[in-house]
């Protein structure tokens, strides 16, 4: 049976730098769990706030 493990909001494409996150395409990161896990990007825009408070899918700032 296909259950959800986890569901977190995902860019398309990683931003250019300086570009705002919000204006980029935005979807969801699934992973299934059947058999072998599984992830599959679905594109439905999470809210802006759910893209604010994502935990993951971050670029941190290069060292100097």
């Amino acid at each position: 049976m296909r259950q959800i493990l986890s569901k977190e909001p995902w860019w398309a494409t990683p931003p250019e730098p300086g570009q705002d996150e919000l204006k980029l395409e935005w979807g969801w990161l699934v992973h299934y769990s059947e058999g072998e896990p599984r992830f599959e990007f679905v594109r439905e825009r999470p809210s802006d706030d759910e893209i604010r408070n994502r935990k993951s899918c971050r670029i941190t700032p290069a060292a100097e």
